[in-house]
């Protein structure tokens, strides 16, 4: 007994109000039990589902239609009702049909998001105590459940009071005529009050129509059913406040938030929450960023866009991710040139112990290989392969003499796969190949008159009339096979003396000195390599001078080159002074925390200068100062060849408060 007092001041009356909320007690007394829970589905998980989140001494009962367990009802009296729209046609003729039957009967309907809109009408209409989205979640089943059989119980007991009331002196009387008996002393006490204010007043009462509040009053002790939507959002905070934004699937913030959005395409509170799921997401991206994880950041952002994809703080995000690759390729491109200086010097040191081209997989020519692979445009690399060629033609030429033909072969093959076209080196092939003639069995009159070879000769004056048609032409390297080069060291290798080879090689080396100084002009520094090493092998002994000068320029500009565009980590280079930045008071005050990602040079005598902020996060507070510390480091002067020269670097700097 629950009772509430309304007590006026001295004098007056006391009023004693008394709400009897015993009947719902009574009837779970009398049943012993939770109130059945009938589930109309041919879908097994969501049976399953139902029957997991059925409260505890609730029994579930389960058919894939009301045809198949309708001679059943009068037995089960089902109290909740669990309904697929997956196994009925007319949803709302199924819940009329048997709410006719039994009243106390709360429904239940699961459906897909297709049908949120006509399953929302009957929510509305009072037809259907609550609809779930399926899949169904275990949580919001649970609450649905047990709100439902609250229900239930309530709508039982409202109906028991109402029963007892209506019995009172007439016991078998119908509820027809006890509401008569109810009208017509309502009417008579109306006349009365009305008579009486007409009496003392003189003036007309208004007489108020006694049905005009009756279709408003409800049973006592009956709750309003509850706003599905309100229900979603509560679901959707608790699971925000307990961390979890994106799982687990089916009960997490940002479920339950696009739930309500479905169910409500116009709610504000829905939208708003999805756009705090992004942002807690967008956080998690931001820290992964901050402890340089990019991989991790980068699938955060994903995530992000793939819910939101008009957030803010998308675009800044990209541009950071942009930057941050940018600095990994940097690093990179550090880490490649360590690793083409350590195959340099491998293969010198495999040259040097007579590993040219044996055994597999660690000769100097393998280290070498993969060294170009990494970078063609390395002159150390470039050098070294020039340097093994020539050996292997060495090798090539010493074998022949000694009669190894098949050992000579393999060399002149190993110096072919590096690219080399010496001049030497098609002698030696000549060489080997009137070797391999000679060593083939005769056939009788196969061979030549003695005559023969110096009728078959090359043409010397064709060669000469093509080797300067082809420098008109431009064709000074390429094609190869058909170039100026190919047909002056033919000229060559058959008559050596031959008084233009001198005036062919002077012109053709220096219009290669010209082109491959123009290449270099354009940065081509691997086109201009070639064209150098071409000019050297056609006029060294005519224009070594100029070829060296060439040589140095080239040489020259890489390294320039290097140093403008090989940035390493501050980490790699020796400091002999480090500043603390000052933390910014501002900053301390608002308890902000962040870092900045500055480049920088090491100059030849160790200072640094032009600093340069690269990124900050968050940007404009940390940089004055991370930047006035940065000019105050010194370092340990960076030496190449023997020679200091100015590196650039790059550093990030971490602004924490200490707890």
């Amino acid at each position: 007994m629950a009772n509430a007092h309304n007590s006026r001041p001295a004098g007056g009356e006391e009023v004693n109000l008394e709400i009897d909320d015993t009947q719902s007690a009574r009837i779970l007394g009398e049943e012993g039990h939770q109130p059945p829970v009938l589930v109309l589905s041919r879908d097994a998980g969501l049976v399953e589902t139902v029957r997991k989140a059925a409260p505890r001494g609730a029994s579930v009962a389960h058919a894939p239609d009301l045809d198949q367990v309708a001679d059943r009802l009068p037995s089960l009296k089902p109290g909740v009702l669990v309904a697929d729209t997956a196994s009925t046609s007319d949803v709302a003729a199924l819940v009329a049909q048997l709410t006719q039957h039994f009243p106390e009967l709360v429904v239940v309907v699961a459906g897909k998001r297709e049908d949120s809109a006509s399953l929302m009408q009957l929510t509305a209409a009072g037809r259907i105590f609550r609809f779930l989205l399926t899949p169904l979640s275990h949580g919001q089943t649970r609450l649905a459940l047990e709100a439902a059989i609250t229900q239930h119980i309530d709508l039982k007991a409202a109906g028991q009071r109402q029963s007892s009331g209506g019995a009172g002196e007439t016991g078998g009387k119908n509820y027809v005529m006890t509401y008569g008996a109810l009208a017509a002393g309502l009417l008579i006490l109306i006349g009365g009050i009305w008579f009486g204010i007409k009496q003392f007043t003189g003036k007309e009462a208004p007489v108020e129509t006694p049905t005009a509040t009756a279709p408003t009053e409800q049973p006592g002790g009956v709750p309003e059913r509850p706003d599905p939507v309100q229900a979603e959002l509560a679901l959707a905070k608790e699971a925000f406040d307990q961390g979890k934004f994106l799982e687990p699937a089916g009960e997490s913030a940002l479920d339950f938030y696009r739930s309500a959005l479905t169910l409500d395409p116009e709610s504000q509170a829905a939208k708003d929450g999805i756009r705090s799921v992004v942002d807690k997401i967008l956080v998690r991206a931001e820290t992964a960023l901050t402890a340089e994880k990019l991989e991790e950041a980068i699938r955060a952002i994903e995530t992000a866009r793939t819910i939101d994809s008009t957030h803010p703080r998308l675009s800044f995000l990209d541009t950071q991710i942009a930057r941050e690759r940018e600095r990994l390729k940097l690093t990179q491109a550090a880490e490649v040139g360590s690793r083409v200086r350590t195959l340099v010097a491998q293969a010198n040191d495999r040259m040097a112990n007579g590993r040219l081209i044996t055994p597999a997989n660690a000769s100097a020519r393998d280290s070498l290989v993969e060294a170009r692979r990494l970078d063609p445009t390395d002159p150390n690399v470039v050098q070294s392969i020039r340097e093994l060629s020539a050996l292997l033609t060495e090798e090539a030429r010493k074998s022949l003499a000694a009669g190894r033909v098949d050992e000579a072969q393999g060399y002149v093959n190993g110096a072919r796969q590096l690219g080399y076209a010496g001049a030497a080196l098609a002698t030696v092939e000549r060489s080997l190949a009137d070797a391999t003639r000679s060593a083939a069995p005769a056939a009788a009159g196969a061979r030549r008159p003695a005559s023969a070879p110096a009728a078959a000769g090359p043409n010397t004056d064709a060669l000469v009339a093509e080797a300067r048609q082809r420098l008109a032409d431009g064709k000074l390297i390429d094609p190869p096979g058909a170039s100026a080069k190919d047909s002056l060291l033919a000229i060559v290798a058959a008559t050596p003396n031959r008084p233009e080879v001198e005036e062919l090689s002077r012109a053709l080396s220096t219009r290669l000195l010209n082109s491959g100084k123009q290449a270099m002009a354009a940065k081509a520094y691997d086109r201009s390599a070639q064209l150098i090493a071409g000019a050297r092998e056609v006029g060294a002994r005519y224009n070594e001078a100029g070829i060296a000068q060439a040589e140095a320029e080239l040489q020259a500009a890489r390294e320039q080159t290097a140093q403008q565009t090989n940035v390493v980590s501050a980490a790699t280079l020796k400091r002999t002074r480090t500043v603390n930045p000052v933390y910014p008071e501002s900053a301390r005050k608002r308890g902000v925390e962040g870092w900045v990602e500055m480049a920088f040079t090491v100059t030849p005598n160790g200072t640094v200068e032009d600093v340069e902020v690269r990124n900050a996060s968050p940007a404009d507070v940390f940089d004055d100062a991370a930047v006035r510390a940065i000019r105050q480091w010194r370092f340990e002067p960076v030496e190449r060849n023997g020679q200091k020269v100015s590196q650039r670097a790059m550093v990030r700097l971490r602004f924490e408060q200490q707890q």
